[in-house]
């Protein structure tokens, strides 16, 4: 028999063939005959030469089509791509899992379920949607990755911070000099994205040292027309307290980005725990998005 014998899998079904390269807590056999076996993700009966390990746990196996799901998201959070990369090939993932008929009639529930809800922007809405919908769909079965909606969650919070301030913010400055403002490497990512809407939209992280930036540097806040043209725009603002206090916006975004975005953009294995406790800063009473678009009333 080959080495890398699958641990704790007795009796071994046949004559080890193949290992192959573990992914993440993944690991593929192959054996000379197939064998039947009951996968632990789907609990369907299957019958293969293959057969999927998790844990190095013999009576955790997978099927080949659990393998491949599973391993799609842990190569992408494996990989050696930038965050932000990561996180849009995640929300990809995210959209193209649920149909769009289901996505529109989950969009239909969430506006039904949550008065709130109607005052997302339309992108937002459909990310919220859809993350619920299949949120609800991994807790009726047995799940060994919450990234994806973890993921969608926090892309909610993304897009609706794009729409709620940093568009309005392009608007506001849309006939200004904003060379300096882009040469400078605290807003200069934001500075572009004014200067040019046509661009890829700043991250959160982006956006949250932008907002601290603003709140600290008094100087530069007499000479950077694009600070003061977001202070301008946030005199407009019911809630412009909460959206430039460096504990406000900035700090939920902080926390959600440390404690949930950049974990389910790497190796971390998270579970439904995780998701609930991301969903109650995203969306519970007091969560991000309906403060974000409550303080915003006097502008929209």
């Amino acid at each position: 028999m080959c080495s890398g014998s699958p641990p704790d899998l007795n009796p071994i079904p046949s004559t080890l063939t193949k290992t192959y390269s573990q992914i993440g807590p993944l690991q593929q056999f192959r054996f000379a005959k197939a064998t039947a076996f009951d996968c632990f993700r789907c609990s369907k009966s299957k019958k293969s030469k293959s057969i999927v390990i998790y844990r190095s746990e013999g009576s955790k196996r997978l099927c080949n089509g659990c393998y491949g799901y599973l391993r799609s998201l842990y190569k992408v959070k494996a990989g050696t791509s930038p965050d932000h990369k990561k996180i849009e090939q995640l929300s990809a993932y995210l959209l193209g899992a649920v149909k769009v008929d289901k996505q529109k009639q989950a969009e239909r529930l969430l506006l039904t379920s949550e008065n709130r809800a109607n005052r997302l922007s339309s992108e937002a809405l459909r990310f919220l949607a859809t993350t619920e919908y299949l949120a609800d769909s991994l807790r009726s079965e047995i799940d060994l990755e919450w990234s994806p909606v973890i993921i969608g969650l926090c892309k909610t919070v993304e897009t609706e911070v794009v729409n709620c301030l940093i568009r309005p913010l392009a608007q506001q400055a849309e006939s200004l000099d904003l060379a300096s403002d882009k040469r400078d490497r605290d807003i200069g990512r934001v500075a572009a994205f004014c200067a040019d809407p046509s661009r890829k939209p700043p991250e959160l992280g982006t956006i949250a040292h932008f907002i601290q930036t603003v709140f600290h540097s008094r100087q530069r806040r007499h000479t950077s027309e694009l600070m003061r043209a977001f202070l301008r725009l946030a005199t407009d603002w019911n809630g412009s307290q909460w959206l430039l206090d460096p504990d406000g916006l900035r700090l939920a975004i902080v926390t959600l980005t440390t404690e949930f975005r950049n974990k389910a953009a790497h190796i971390d294995e998270l579970t439904e725990v995780d998701y609930r406790r991301c969903r109650e800063l995203v969306v519970g009473s007091e969560g991000i998005l309906w403060k974000l678009v409550t303080s915003v009333e006097g502008h929209r």
